[in-house]
């Protein structure tokens, strides 16, 4: 005990003079730093941040961050900028503190933007995937990995973009997209292979995670066996404590717990040697399910004691769920029933905190934007207002004119000024009637329907707030907050087009693309909604489909159109989507087996009245979405047509120009 005492005082010495002697020279570079000159200067203060970082000097890193960003912008050093913004952001992210990371990442891309830093731009979207796909924005994460793709290319790095499209495998696997998975993982292999690169078995241990969820265990151990060889041989110990802790899965789910527990636990030791806490932490929270599982109660708590007090260190959210999830189901084993609901009420706390603080943000961001239209919409009618004035003033004068002419002129003169006047103040009243129908039909969907959704959405949270519900009835809630929180921001997108159109400013910007990106990237967005209602969606576009279009408004026809077809489909129903080629066109069809469309809606489907239906799980809407589909598809040169029987199904086809 007495030698485990001085070793971690020696440590812990060891450690702060570590510490002592990285701020003293980032002091000393504070003060030498005066001219472009001394840029070199600014690099040796990124290497020094990352070390204080690692020594979960936090605070201290975060201080001299400050000090030397200040000093790069004065020497105008944008490269230095961009270095520390990055080394900055990785302390937010080590700390938690996700939102912030990703503001500094974007401030460290807008400098290497400005000196064309590819390869800092590069680090930095895979860097912000990373944190996207533990914000659990997966779409995000993707689109921010293939853009970091594009540098790589560019770069002619096969290494760095093997580590990307490995990352984009983890994204696809974190959703459960298997087989998207799979291929991309197959992908950083095969160039991995070519690279000679060192990180094969990472990849590896990944595939295996991959066939242990689809529990195709003697696929996953091939995989290991050989990551474990390959680890080895290269000493690799991250990759090698990953193998063990996969391997101890493949052993609990055969419920063969004392071969289990052996490989936890040399994941575990092997995994103390390169200090991921992370990893640890989970990798002890496994040897307390064993333990649970082997009726080891005290060796059980030891084990979660441990990964809860490491877990509140790194304030680590998820961590501190699974703890207190664990600690619960513990309890519950031991007979201590009180025991487990005060765990499980801790978890709920928690994790009630935790969603209404992102749903909050979400809200807050919602919100915003509101109000910046609604200052937008009152510039617009004071900008009205004056041209009104400017015009009523101008029909005065005009009149004062025409009375001071009528005194000289004849009578016939005088009248035709009077017909002339009245029917220029026709054409301004029907203009401003126009206007305002346009405005209050604005203003009635924002104050309805929007206020309804965002009023619904703060109910459920105050609810949740006050546990006023069970944690059953929160089950419950979720699919329907997750559908509210989506319906509105379909309705937002859809009312901010539709007023532009009104105010003739939609114009498109047609460029050739492949279709087929749209629809898949939409297919995964919608998927948690299709599952919500058992509806299967089938992509039958699996070749390439480029056509001369506005993306953007691509983009908006075809979310609206699936979410359309989601709304009106019943449980067990089909969505298929499938492309006809002409000479000059191509054609896209979404067919849906759900409900249908009556022949008397279908004649005013595209008129001027706004039709709204409720669908089949009373989803509401604005009656405007087709509307602004056609006349999106319009500006592109295309046509929309749709085909519908009631209680069958519909179809609905748009056509584009070929490049």
């Amino acid at each position: 005990m007495k030698h485990t005492y001085y070793y971690f005082t020696l440590l812990l010495l060891f450690t702060s003079s570590i510490g002592l002697s990285q701020q003293k020279k980032l002091d000393s570079i504070i003060q030498a730093t005066k001219s472009i000159s001394d840029s070199l200067n600014i690099n040796l203060a990124a290497d020094l941040i990352y070390e204080l970082n690692l020594n979960e000097q936090f605070k201290e890193g975060l201080k001299y961050s400050d000090s030397i960003i200040r000093i790069s912008k004065k020497i105008k050093y944008d490269k230095g900028v961009g270095q520390i913004h990055n080394e900055k952001a990785a302390i937010y992210n080590h700390t938690d503190d996700l939102y912030e990371a990703l503001k500094c990442f974007d401030q460290a891309a807008l400098y290497y933007g400005r000196i064309n830093y590819t390869r800092g731009l590069a680090i930095i979207q895979n860097n912000k995937a990373v944190i996207e796909q533990r914000l659990g924005n997966p779409e995000k994460s993707i689109t921010h990995l293939l853009e970091a793709n594009q540098y790589y290319e560019k770069l002619k790095d096969s290494a760095s973009l093997s580590t990307t499209i490995n990352n984009i495998g983890n994204v696809y696997g974190d959703i459960n997209e298997f087989e998207s998975a799979k291929k991309y993982y197959y992908q950083s292999l095969k160039l991995k292979q070519n690279t000679d690169s060192k990180t094969i078995g990472s990849t590896l241990n990944n595939l295996a995670l991959i066939y242990i969820k689809e529990k195709k265990l003697d696929s996953a151990l091939v995989l290991l066996n050989k990551s474990l060889t390959i680890n080895k041989e290269e000493s690799d110990s991250h990759g090698i404590a990953e193998a063990y802790s996969a391997l101890g899965r493949i052993s609990y789910i055969k419920q063969e717990y004392q071969q289990a527990k052996k490989y936890y636990e040399s994941a575990l030791f092997i995994g103390g040697k390169i200090a991921y806490k992370e990893r640890l932490i989970r990798t002890k929270l496994s040897l307390g399910e064993v333990a649970i599982k082997t009726k080891k109660f005290e060796d059980a708590e030891n084990y979660i004691t441990a990964a809860t007090n490491e877990s509140e260190k790194l304030n680590s959210t998820p961590l501190l769920l699974n703890c207190y999830d664990l600690s619960s189901t513990l309890d519950s084993a031991k007979g201590q029933y009180y025991d487990a609901y005060t765990w499980q009420k801790k978890y709920n706390n928690l994790f009630n905190a935790h969603t209404l603080k992102e749903t909050s943000q979400k809200i807050e961001l919602i919100k915003r934007r509101l109000e910046d239209e609604k200052k937008q919409q009152i510039i617009i009618d004071e900008q009205k207002r004056s041209e009104q004035l400017a015009k009523e003033e101008l029909f005065k004068q005009k009149i004062y004119t025409y009375v001071a002419i009528a005194a000289f002129a004849v009578a016939f003169i005088f009248i035709i000024g009077i017909v002339k006047s009245r029917l220029e103040r026709a054409k301004y009243i029907k203009e401003l009637n126009e206007s305002n129908q346009v405005k209050n039909k604005l203003f009635s969907i924002v104050s309805h329907d929007l206020k309804n959704e965002i009023h619904g959405l703060d109910n459920t949270l105050n609810l949740l707030r006050d546990d006023v519900i069970s944690e059953k009835e929160f089950k419950e809630i979720i699919p329907l907050l997750s559908n509210s929180a989506h319906q509105t921001s379909l309705l937002l997108t859809n009312l901010l087009n539709w007023s532009k159109s009104q105010m003739n400013e939609l114009k498109a910007n047609p460029n050739i693309f492949d279709f087929t990106e749209i629809i898949r990237e939409k297919i995964i967005f919608f998927s948690s909604k299709a599952s919500q209602k058992e509806i299967k969606i089938i992509n039958n576009l699996r070749d390439t489909t480029q056509i001369y279009a506005d993306k953007d408004m691509c983009t908006i026809v075809t979310q609206n159109l699936i979410a359309n077809a989601i709304k009106f489909c019943n449980p067990g129903d089909t969505i298929t989507l499938f492309k006809e080629e002409e000479s000059n066109t191509i054609k896209i069809y979404f067919n849906d087996t759900g409900i249908g469309i009556s022949e008397e809606n279908l004649k005013k489907i595209f008129s001027e009245e706004t039709l709204t239906t409720k669908g089949t799980n009373n989803e509401v809407g604005t009656g405007l979405g087709l509307n602004i589909c056609k006349e999106l598809i319009n500006l592109n040169q295309g046509t929309l047509t749709v085909k519908s029987t009631l209680g069958k199904g519909s179809s609905f086809c748009i056509s584009y120009p070929k490049p």
